[in-house]
């Protein structure tokens, strides 16, 4: 992926898990004092507030794969060799591959019948849309661990890219 396409879909991202941190942290925050206060709060801000947390927990799990940062049990790569390694990585983002389209593809059925049955959401907004994010980040992050699989050399270096210069010149 070219460099300034990834950088404007991180800065997306980044202004997209800001904006559902703090609607998030500002609506509850908001709930607690109107009901210590005043007897109530919004009738729907915490349905708000767990839309807000479905998309954040997805918008982030696509960045923790795009980073290759996911939560992983690293055994092989500590007693293992470079080879050896390489074929690991590739079956387990395979394999991680597989679950994450799977997770897209029946999420698009469990969209599907809530878009049938008119299932209530967010105020005017439907069930179907506050969920719409499951199958898409289900998606960005299948095609992200079937790249990884398919081109792990590649998939390593746009990761070693993508880190921060340290400001040090090599030998």
């Amino acid at each position: 992926m070219p460099k300034r396409l990834r950088r404007g879909l991180d800065l997306v991202e980044t202004g997209l898990l800001v904006a559902l941190l703090t609607a998030m942290i500002g609506v509850a925050a908001y709930q607690i004092l109107a009901r210590n206060l005043f007897g109530g709060g919004i009738t729907w801000g915490s349905d708000l507030v767990h839309v807000a947390m479905l998309w954040a927990t997805m918008v982030g799990a696509v960045a923790a794969a795009r980073e290759n940062r996911h939560i992983k049990i690293d055994l092989v790569s500590r007693f293992a060799g470079p080879r050896l390694r390489r074929v690991a990585e590739s079956v387990t983002s395979l394999f991680a591959a597989v679950l994450c389209g799977t997770l897209a593809w029946y999420s698009i059925e469990f969209i599907r019948v809530d878009f049938e049955y008119g299932t209530p959401g967010l105020g005017d907004v439907p069930a179907w849309v506050c969920e719409s994010i499951i199958p898409v980040a289900g998606g960005a992050m299948a095609l992200d661990y079937l790249a990884r699989a398919v081109w792990p050399a590649r998939s390593a270096q746009n990761a070693a890219d993508d880190q921060p210069d340290s400001g040090e010149t090599g030998p």
